[in-house]
C-alpha cells in the first residue's frame, strides 16, 4: 500500500510539473507572438489601419497587416525598416512608393516581411505585412 500511494505522489508531482512547464511555454509564446507582431510598429507614427489574422488549415499562421503615417523624412523611415528587419535594397520601386520584403525559413517556422514605404504630400505612408507561421512538411 505504501508503494502505491508514494508512486502516485510521484506520478501527481511529475504531471503537476509538466502542466507549469506547459503553462510557461505558452505564455513565452503569446509573448514573443505579440513582440513579433509590435516590431513593426515605427516609433511616433500614427497607426492609420491594423488587422491581425490567424489561419489554423492547411497550417498555422499569424498575419498582421498595417498602415502608417509619419512626417519624419523617406530616407530615415526607408533606413529604420531596412536595418529593423535586415530588409536591404529594395525590391522595386514605383514612382514615390519602394518595397522591402524578405522571407526566411528555419526548420518548420516560417517568416515574411513586406514593407512599402511611400512619399505623399501630407508625409510618408508605411504599408507593412508580416507573417510567422508553423508549416509542417511531410514525405
Amino acid at each position: 500500500m505504501q508503494n502505491y500511494l508514494s508512486n502516485r505522489r510521484w506520478l501527481f508531482g511529475l504531471a503537476t510539473l509538466l502542466c507549469v512547464a506547459l503553462a510557461l511555454g505558452g505564455t513565452a509564446f503569446a509573448l514573443w507572438l505579440v513582440q513579433y507582431a509590435r516590431a513593426a510598429d515605427y516609433p511616433g507614427a500614427t497607426l492609420v489601419g491594423d488587422q491581425t489574422i490567424y489561419k489554423y488549415v492547411p497550417h498555422i499562421v499569424m498575419r498582421r497587416d498595417s498602415s502608417y503615417r509619419t512626417t519624419d523624412p523617406f530616407p530615415e523611415v526607408y533606413n529604420w525598416y531596412s536595418n529593423q528587419f535586415s530588409l536591404g535594397p529594395e525590391t522595386w520601386a514605383q514612382s514615390a512608393c519602394i518595397q522591402m520584403a524578405k522571407a526566411t525559413t528555419w526548420a518548420v517556422i516560417e517568416r515574411q516581411t513586406s514593407v512599402m514605404v511611400c512619399d505623399t504630400s501630407n508625409g510618408r505612408m508605411v504599408f507593412v505585412m508580416r507573417s510567422v507561421g508553423l508549416r509542417l512538411r511531410l514525405p
